[in-house]
Protein backbone atom coordinates (compact mmCIF):
# COMPACT_ATOMS: atom_id res chain seq x y z
CA UNK A 1 0.00 0.00 0.00
CA UNK A 2 2.64 2.41 0.62
CA UNK A 3 3.50 1.77 -2.92
CA UNK A 4 0.24 2.69 -4.39
CA UNK A 5 0.41 6.11 -2.15
CA UNK A 6 4.07 6.78 -3.73
CA UNK A 7 4.13 6.32 -7.04
CA UNK A 8 3.68 9.12 -9.55
CA UNK A 9 -0.17 9.99 -9.92
CA UNK A 10 -1.48 12.21 -13.14
CA UNK A 11 0.08 15.84 -11.74
CA UNK A 12 3.84 13.86 -12.65
CA UNK A 13 6.67 13.41 -10.80
CA UNK A 14 7.34 17.23 -10.10
CA UNK A 15 4.72 16.70 -7.47
CA UNK A 16 7.51 14.48 -5.95
CA UNK A 17 10.66 16.06 -7.30
CA UNK A 18 9.68 19.81 -6.51
CA UNK A 19 9.89 18.96 -2.59
CA UNK A 20 12.28 16.77 -2.77
CA UNK A 21 14.18 19.94 -4.19
CA UNK A 22 12.98 22.14 -1.50
CA UNK A 23 13.95 20.03 1.25
CA UNK A 24 17.59 20.15 0.05
CA UNK A 25 17.59 23.55 -0.50
CA UNK A 26 16.28 24.03 2.85
CA UNK A 27 19.28 21.63 4.45
CA UNK A 28 21.69 23.04 2.71
CA UNK A 29 20.85 26.71 3.27
CA UNK A 30 20.14 25.57 7.24
CA UNK A 31 23.14 24.49 7.38
CA UNK A 32 24.74 27.09 5.87
CA UNK A 33 23.12 29.78 8.06
CA UNK A 34 23.77 27.75 11.50
CA UNK A 35 27.67 27.11 10.62
CA UNK A 36 28.09 30.90 9.78
CA UNK A 37 26.28 31.56 13.47
CA UNK A 38 28.64 29.21 15.15
CA UNK A 39 31.51 30.72 13.30
CA UNK A 40 30.64 34.23 14.70
CA UNK A 41 29.98 32.97 18.27
CA UNK A 42 33.12 30.76 18.80
CA UNK A 43 35.93 32.82 16.50
CA UNK A 44 38.39 35.03 18.88
CA UNK A 45 39.82 36.96 15.67
CA UNK A 46 37.27 39.72 16.23
CA UNK A 47 38.39 40.43 19.45
CA UNK A 48 36.98 41.54 22.41
CA UNK A 49 35.54 44.98 21.02
CA UNK A 50 33.93 44.15 18.11
CA UNK A 51 33.12 40.27 18.95
CA UNK A 52 29.57 41.46 20.50
CA UNK A 53 28.76 43.23 17.23
CA UNK A 54 29.80 39.90 15.30
CA UNK A 55 27.01 37.73 17.15
CA UNK A 56 24.51 40.13 17.42
CA UNK A 57 24.67 40.83 13.36
CA UNK A 58 24.92 36.66 12.91
CA UNK A 59 22.24 35.81 15.25
CA UNK A 60 19.89 39.14 13.62
CA UNK A 61 20.79 37.31 9.93
CA UNK A 62 20.09 33.55 11.20
CA UNK A 63 16.66 34.80 12.19
CA UNK A 64 15.65 36.69 9.21
CA UNK A 65 16.64 33.54 6.95
CA UNK A 66 15.59 30.73 9.57
CA UNK A 67 11.92 32.34 9.07
CA UNK A 68 11.78 32.04 4.94
CA UNK A 69 13.75 28.94 5.14
CA UNK A 70 11.13 26.94 7.64
CA UNK A 71 8.48 28.74 5.67
CA UNK A 72 10.17 26.61 2.92
CA UNK A 73 10.29 23.23 4.12
CA UNK A 74 6.65 23.51 5.29
CA UNK A 75 5.67 24.42 1.71
CA UNK A 76 7.52 21.30 0.51
CA UNK A 77 5.44 19.49 2.66
CA UNK A 78 2.08 20.89 1.69
CA UNK A 79 2.71 20.65 -1.74
CA UNK A 80 3.89 16.67 -1.19
CA UNK A 81 0.88 16.35 0.53
CA UNK A 82 -1.35 17.69 -2.53
CA UNK A 83 -0.62 14.31 -4.46
CA UNK A 84 -1.87 12.21 -1.98
CA UNK A 85 -5.83 13.32 -1.88
CA UNK A 86 -6.77 10.64 -4.30
CA UNK A 87 -5.14 8.30 -3.13
CA UNK A 88 -6.24 8.70 0.58
CA UNK A 89 -9.50 8.66 -0.62
CA UNK A 90 -8.85 5.64 -2.90
CA UNK A 91 -7.29 3.81 0.19
CA UNK A 92 -10.33 5.12 2.94
CA UNK A 93 -13.23 3.65 0.40
CA UNK A 94 -10.89 0.13 0.19
CA UNK A 95 -11.36 -0.31 3.88
CA UNK A 96 -7.83 1.48 5.44
CA UNK A 97 -8.42 2.68 8.81
CA UNK A 98 -7.58 6.18 9.85
CA UNK A 99 -4.65 4.84 12.19
CA UNK A 100 -3.22 3.02 8.66
CA UNK A 101 -3.86 5.99 6.38
CA UNK A 102 -2.25 8.50 8.62
CA UNK A 103 0.41 6.60 9.38
CA UNK A 104 1.19 5.78 5.32
CA UNK A 105 0.68 9.98 5.03
CA UNK A 106 3.15 10.81 7.65
CA UNK A 107 5.62 8.16 6.07
CA UNK A 108 5.52 9.06 2.89
CA UNK A 109 6.11 13.23 3.85
CA UNK A 110 9.05 11.74 5.63
CA UNK A 111 10.55 9.38 3.24
CA UNK A 112 10.21 12.73 0.57
CA UNK A 113 12.05 14.95 3.02
CA UNK A 114 14.63 12.31 4.08
CA UNK A 115 15.70 12.26 0.58
CA UNK A 116 16.00 16.25 0.17
CA UNK A 117 17.69 16.02 3.56
CA UNK A 118 20.14 13.46 2.41
CA UNK A 119 20.84 15.87 -1.02
CA UNK A 120 21.17 18.63 1.17
CA UNK A 121 23.91 17.35 3.04
CA UNK A 122 25.74 16.62 -0.43
CA UNK A 123 24.75 20.09 -1.47
CA UNK A 124 26.23 21.60 1.83
CA UNK A 125 29.46 19.57 1.16
CA UNK A 126 29.86 21.44 -2.17
CA UNK A 127 28.83 24.86 -0.80
CA UNK A 128 31.41 24.53 2.37
CA UNK A 129 34.51 25.21 0.21
CA UNK A 130 33.21 27.55 -1.86
CA UNK A 131 31.55 30.01 1.07
CA UNK A 132 35.09 29.11 2.97
CA UNK A 133 36.42 31.80 0.21
CA UNK A 134 34.81 34.57 2.03
CA UNK A 135 36.46 37.20 3.52
CA UNK A 136 35.69 37.97 7.02
CA UNK A 137 37.41 39.82 10.03
CA UNK A 138 40.46 40.92 7.09
CA UNK A 139 40.75 37.02 5.49
CA UNK A 140 39.19 34.16 4.11
CA UNK A 141 37.26 32.27 6.88
CA UNK A 142 38.65 28.68 5.70
CA UNK A 143 36.46 25.62 6.36
CA UNK A 144 37.95 24.84 9.60
CA UNK A 145 36.61 27.86 11.02
CA UNK A 146 33.18 27.62 9.23
CA UNK A 147 33.01 23.13 9.97
CA UNK A 148 29.77 22.73 12.14
CA UNK A 149 30.31 19.52 13.69
CA UNK A 150 29.07 16.30 13.30
CA UNK A 151 26.20 17.30 15.82
CA UNK A 152 24.97 19.99 13.92
CA UNK A 153 25.07 17.88 10.74
CA UNK A 154 23.13 15.62 12.06
CA UNK A 155 20.12 17.68 14.19
CA UNK A 156 19.62 19.84 11.41
CA UNK A 157 18.47 17.05 8.50
CA UNK A 158 16.36 15.54 11.66
CA UNK A 159 14.83 18.42 12.62
CA UNK A 160 13.32 19.10 8.63
CA UNK A 161 12.35 16.02 8.56
CA UNK A 162 10.58 16.47 11.67
CA UNK A 163 8.78 19.75 10.12
CA UNK A 164 7.88 17.91 7.41
CA UNK A 165 5.87 15.09 9.27
CA UNK A 166 4.41 17.35 11.73
CA UNK A 167 3.12 19.07 8.44
CA UNK A 168 1.67 15.73 7.22
CA UNK A 169 -0.15 15.33 11.03
CA UNK A 170 -1.42 18.50 11.25
CA UNK A 171 -3.00 18.40 7.55
CA UNK A 172 -4.89 15.48 8.53
CA UNK A 173 -6.03 16.67 11.61
CA UNK A 174 -7.63 19.58 9.48
CA UNK A 175 -9.67 17.06 8.15
CA UNK A 176 -11.99 14.23 8.64
CA UNK A 177 -10.65 11.16 7.54
CA UNK A 178 -13.87 10.29 5.69
CA UNK A 179 -13.44 9.61 1.74
CA UNK A 180 -15.12 12.87 1.40
CA UNK A 181 -13.27 14.51 4.17
CA UNK A 182 -9.72 13.87 2.03
CA UNK A 183 -11.30 14.61 -1.07
CA UNK A 184 -12.51 18.12 0.45
CA UNK A 185 -9.39 19.04 2.86
CA UNK A 186 -10.12 22.44 2.94
CA UNK A 187 -12.92 24.57 3.80
CA UNK A 188 -12.91 28.57 3.31
CA UNK A 189 -12.17 30.37 6.69
CA UNK A 190 -13.50 34.03 6.63
CA UNK A 191 -11.31 36.06 8.01
CA UNK A 192 -12.07 38.29 10.99
CA UNK A 193 -10.30 41.91 10.76
CA UNK A 194 -10.23 41.27 14.37
CA UNK A 195 -6.86 39.50 13.33
CA UNK A 196 -5.67 42.73 10.84
CA UNK A 197 -6.74 44.92 14.69
CA UNK A 198 -4.38 42.62 16.46
CA UNK A 199 -1.26 42.94 13.98
CA UNK A 200 -1.19 46.59 13.94
CA UNK A 201 -1.58 46.48 17.89
CA UNK A 202 1.23 44.29 18.02
CA UNK A 203 3.01 46.34 15.86
CA UNK A 204 2.26 49.62 17.70
CA UNK A 205 3.96 47.99 20.85
CA UNK A 206 6.79 46.20 19.13
CA UNK A 207 7.86 49.92 18.15
CA UNK A 208 6.97 51.51 21.67
CA UNK A 209 9.42 48.74 23.02
CA UNK A 210 12.32 49.82 20.31
CA UNK A 211 11.88 53.24 21.11
CA UNK A 212 12.33 52.90 24.77
CA UNK A 213 15.35 50.02 24.06
CA UNK A 214 18.08 52.86 25.84
CA UNK A 215 16.06 52.45 29.30
CA UNK A 216 16.40 48.48 29.03
CA UNK A 217 19.86 48.64 28.42
CA UNK A 218 20.46 50.63 31.48
CA UNK A 219 17.90 48.39 33.73
CA UNK A 220 18.37 44.91 32.20
CA UNK A 221 22.15 44.63 30.40
CA UNK A 222 23.10 44.57 26.88
CA UNK A 223 22.42 40.08 26.25
CA UNK A 224 18.96 41.04 27.23
CA UNK A 225 18.35 43.80 25.48
CA UNK A 226 19.95 42.21 22.53
CA UNK A 227 17.63 39.38 22.87
CA UNK A 228 14.71 41.69 23.13
CA UNK A 229 15.73 43.33 19.61
CA UNK A 230 15.83 39.88 17.86
CA UNK A 231 12.77 38.53 19.38
CA UNK A 232 10.85 42.62 18.46
CA UNK A 233 12.72 41.62 14.47
CA UNK A 234 10.55 37.95 14.89
CA UNK A 235 7.61 39.16 16.06
CA UNK A 236 7.70 41.83 13.58
CA UNK A 237 7.55 38.89 10.64
CA UNK A 238 5.13 36.68 12.36
CA UNK A 239 2.84 40.17 12.06
CA UNK A 240 3.01 39.97 8.51
CA UNK A 241 1.65 36.81 8.10
CA UNK A 242 -0.93 37.47 10.69
CA UNK A 243 -1.74 40.66 8.94
CA UNK A 244 -1.55 39.43 5.52
CA UNK A 245 -4.44 37.13 4.97
CA UNK A 246 -7.33 39.47 6.26
CA UNK A 247 -5.77 42.11 4.06
CA UNK A 248 -5.84 39.93 1.06
CA UNK A 249 -9.27 38.54 1.56
CA UNK A 250 -10.61 42.06 2.21
CA UNK A 251 -9.54 43.12 -1.16
CA UNK A 252 -10.52 40.55 -2.86
CA UNK A 253 -13.87 41.15 -1.73
CA UNK A 254 -13.60 44.78 -2.81
CA UNK A 255 -12.44 43.46 -6.53
CA UNK A 256 -15.11 40.83 -6.69
CA UNK A 257 -18.12 43.48 -6.24
CA UNK A 258 -16.30 45.99 -9.07
CA UNK A 259 -14.92 43.14 -11.39
CA UNK A 260 -16.34 44.13 -14.92
CA UNK A 261 -14.77 41.10 -16.53
CA UNK A 262 -15.43 37.55 -16.03
CA UNK A 263 -11.05 37.67 -15.13
CA UNK A 264 -11.09 39.63 -12.19
CA UNK A 265 -14.25 38.57 -10.77
CA UNK A 266 -12.60 34.96 -10.67
CA UNK A 267 -10.07 36.11 -9.38
CA UNK A 268 -11.60 38.34 -6.65
CA UNK A 269 -13.51 35.18 -5.87
CA UNK A 270 -10.56 33.20 -4.84
CA UNK A 271 -8.80 35.88 -2.88
CA UNK A 272 -11.85 36.22 -0.50
CA UNK A 273 -12.37 32.20 -0.37
CA UNK A 274 -8.99 31.32 0.12
CA UNK A 275 -6.56 33.80 1.64
CA UNK A 276 -4.40 32.34 3.44
CA UNK A 277 -3.18 30.12 0.62
CA UNK A 278 -2.67 32.89 -1.37
CA UNK A 279 -0.97 34.66 1.09
CA UNK A 280 1.45 31.71 1.06
CA UNK A 281 2.28 32.18 -2.63
CA UNK A 282 3.60 35.36 -2.03
CA UNK A 283 4.29 35.61 1.91
CA UNK A 284 8.41 35.03 0.51
CA UNK A 285 8.67 38.68 -0.80
CA UNK A 286 6.80 40.39 2.53
CA UNK A 287 10.04 38.83 4.35
CA UNK A 288 12.50 39.21 1.91
CA UNK A 289 11.63 43.14 1.81
CA UNK A 290 11.59 43.30 5.37
CA UNK A 291 15.28 41.98 5.66
CA UNK A 292 15.83 44.51 2.99
CA UNK A 293 14.65 47.34 4.99
CA UNK A 294 16.81 46.32 7.71
CA UNK A 295 20.24 45.47 5.30
CA UNK A 296 19.56 48.51 3.62
CA UNK A 297 20.01 49.75 7.14
CA UNK A 298 23.12 48.19 7.52
CA UNK A 299 24.65 49.12 4.40
CA UNK A 300 24.13 52.57 5.46
CA UNK A 301 25.69 52.19 8.79
CA UNK A 302 28.95 50.56 7.38
CA UNK A 303 28.93 53.43 4.49
CA UNK A 304 29.06 56.22 7.17
CA UNK A 305 32.43 55.28 8.38
CA UNK A 306 35.02 56.99 6.76
CA UNK A 307 38.53 54.43 5.97
CA UNK A 308 40.60 57.80 6.56
CA UNK A 309 39.34 58.83 10.16
CA UNK A 310 38.23 55.05 10.99
CA UNK A 311 41.03 52.82 12.92
CA UNK A 312 41.52 49.34 10.97
CA UNK A 313 39.25 47.42 13.18
CA UNK A 314 36.59 50.15 12.57
CA UNK A 315 37.34 49.14 8.78
CA UNK A 316 36.98 45.77 8.97
CA UNK A 317 33.97 45.34 10.25
CA UNK A 318 32.31 47.67 8.28
CA UNK A 319 33.34 45.71 5.40
CA UNK A 320 32.29 42.39 6.89
CA UNK A 321 28.87 43.93 7.73
CA UNK A 322 28.67 45.07 4.17
CA UNK A 323 29.33 41.48 2.88
CA UNK A 324 27.03 40.19 5.46
CA UNK A 325 24.42 42.13 4.26
CA UNK A 326 24.71 41.25 1.03
CA UNK A 327 25.53 37.05 1.41
CA UNK A 328 22.08 37.60 3.64
CA UNK A 329 20.06 38.97 0.57
CA UNK A 330 22.01 36.83 -2.04
CA UNK A 331 20.84 33.55 0.27
CA UNK A 332 16.95 35.40 0.80
CA UNK A 333 16.90 35.54 -2.86
CA UNK A 334 17.54 31.76 -3.57
CA UNK A 335 15.09 30.80 -0.74
CA UNK A 336 12.41 33.53 -2.72
CA UNK A 337 12.81 31.36 -5.81
CA UNK A 338 12.71 28.12 -4.13
CA UNK A 339 9.30 29.35 -2.25
CA UNK A 340 7.58 30.70 -5.27
CA UNK A 341 8.38 27.79 -7.49
CA UNK A 342 6.99 25.46 -4.52
CA UNK A 343 4.07 27.67 -3.96
CA UNK A 344 2.83 28.47 -7.70
CA UNK A 345 3.27 24.29 -8.35
CA UNK A 346 0.86 23.94 -5.23
CA UNK A 347 -1.25 26.55 -6.56
CA UNK A 348 -1.68 24.25 -9.68
CA UNK A 349 -2.21 21.09 -7.88
CA UNK A 350 -4.60 23.07 -5.52
CA UNK A 351 -6.62 24.43 -8.60
CA UNK A 352 -6.74 21.48 -10.70
CA UNK A 353 -10.57 20.76 -9.83
CA UNK A 354 -11.46 24.23 -10.40
CA UNK A 355 -9.19 24.08 -13.77
CA UNK A 356 -10.83 21.85 -15.17
CA UNK A 357 -14.34 22.65 -13.99
CA UNK A 358 -14.03 26.13 -15.98
CA UNK A 359 -12.59 24.19 -18.63
CA UNK A 360 -15.16 22.07 -19.57
CA UNK A 361 -17.59 24.95 -19.34
CA UNK A 362 -15.87 26.51 -22.10
CA UNK A 363 -13.72 29.46 -21.08
CA UNK A 364 -10.80 30.45 -22.79
CA UNK A 365 -7.50 29.63 -21.30
CA UNK A 366 -6.83 33.25 -21.67
CA UNK A 367 -9.31 34.22 -19.29
CA UNK A 368 -8.03 31.71 -16.41
CA UNK A 369 -4.99 33.31 -17.31
CA UNK A 370 -5.23 36.76 -16.90
CA UNK A 371 -7.31 35.61 -13.59
CA UNK A 372 -4.50 33.48 -12.28
CA UNK A 373 -1.97 36.59 -13.14
CA UNK A 374 -4.23 39.07 -11.13
CA UNK A 375 -4.23 36.34 -7.78
CA UNK A 376 -0.46 37.07 -7.68
CA UNK A 377 0.49 39.96 -9.00
CA UNK A 378 -2.15 42.06 -6.75
CA UNK A 379 -1.23 40.09 -3.38
CA UNK A 380 2.43 40.54 -4.44
CA UNK A 381 2.35 44.16 -4.15
CA UNK A 382 0.74 44.03 -0.94
CA UNK A 383 3.05 41.93 0.94
CA UNK A 384 6.16 43.62 -0.59
CA UNK A 385 5.03 46.87 0.66
CA UNK A 386 4.13 45.60 3.79
CA UNK A 387 7.46 44.24 4.51
CA UNK A 388 8.76 47.15 3.45
CA UNK A 389 6.62 49.36 5.91
CA UNK A 390 7.44 47.00 8.84
CA UNK A 391 10.79 46.95 8.45
CA UNK A 392 10.68 50.97 8.29
CA UNK A 393 8.72 51.18 11.86
CA UNK A 394 11.03 48.87 13.60
CA UNK A 395 13.74 50.21 12.46
CA UNK A 396 13.32 53.89 12.87
CA UNK A 397 13.02 53.42 16.91
CA UNK A 398 15.77 51.56 17.19
CA UNK A 399 18.47 53.32 14.82
CA UNK A 400 17.21 56.78 14.00
CA UNK A 401 15.82 58.43 10.83
CA UNK A 402 19.25 59.93 9.83
CA UNK A 403 20.55 56.29 9.10
CA UNK A 404 17.10 54.55 7.69
CA UNK A 405 15.95 57.08 5.64
CA UNK A 406 19.00 57.08 3.71
CA UNK A 407 19.39 56.68 -0.10
CA UNK A 408 21.55 53.62 -0.05
CA UNK A 409 18.69 51.81 2.11
CA UNK A 410 15.50 52.90 -0.30
CA UNK A 411 18.73 51.59 -3.03
CA UNK A 412 18.25 48.07 -1.34
CA UNK A 413 14.56 48.14 -1.11
CA UNK A 414 14.16 49.24 -4.55
CA UNK A 415 16.47 46.74 -6.25
CA UNK A 416 14.97 44.07 -3.87
CA UNK A 417 11.24 45.19 -5.12
CA UNK A 418 12.36 44.55 -8.81
CA UNK A 419 14.10 41.44 -8.81
CA UNK A 420 11.23 39.60 -6.25
CA UNK A 421 8.84 41.01 -8.48
CA UNK A 422 10.90 39.51 -11.66
CA UNK A 423 11.34 36.28 -9.85
CA UNK A 424 7.22 35.96 -9.30
CA UNK A 425 6.46 36.89 -12.72
CA UNK A 426 9.19 34.61 -14.23
CA UNK A 427 7.70 31.55 -11.29
CA UNK A 428 4.23 32.30 -12.63
CA UNK A 429 5.30 32.22 -16.04
CA UNK A 430 6.84 28.76 -15.93
CA UNK A 431 3.74 27.01 -14.35
CA UNK A 432 1.95 27.57 -17.50
CA UNK A 433 3.12 23.93 -18.98
CA UNK A 434 1.97 22.43 -15.75
CA UNK A 435 -1.64 23.82 -16.31
CA UNK A 436 -1.78 22.33 -19.36
CA UNK A 437 -1.10 19.22 -18.03
CA UNK A 438 -3.93 19.61 -15.56
CA UNK A 439 -5.79 20.16 -18.31
CA UNK A 440 -5.04 17.03 -20.94
CA UNK A 441 -4.95 14.93 -18.82
CA UNK A 442 -6.60 11.88 -20.17
CA UNK A 443 -7.83 10.38 -16.74
CA UNK A 444 -9.00 13.32 -15.37
CA UNK A 445 -12.03 11.82 -13.22
CA UNK A 446 -13.48 15.77 -12.28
Amino acid sequence: MVGLLTRPSRQGRAAILLPSVAFTVTTAILLTVVSGTLMFMRDDRPGDDFAPGYMVLSLAALLFLAVPTVSLGASAARLSARRRDDRLATLRLLGASTREVSAFTVIEATMIAAAGNLAGIVLFGVLLPLVAQLRFFGERIGVAALWPGWPVLVLVPCAVTVLAGLSAVLGLRRVRLTPLGVRQRTDPQRRSLRRTATGIAVLAALVLVLSQIGMFTAVLGTAVVITIVLGTFGAGLAVLNLVGPPVIAARGRALARKASTPARFLAGRQLADHPAPVWRRVSGLAMISFVAVIGGVGLAMAGQLDENDAMADQVIFAADMRTGVLLTLAIAFVMLSCSVAVTQAAAVLDDAELIIALDRLGMPVSTWERARRTTVLLPMRWAALGGAAGGFLLGLPLMGAAVVLTPTAFLVVAVTFAAGFALVRLALTSTRPVVTVVRRAPDRVF
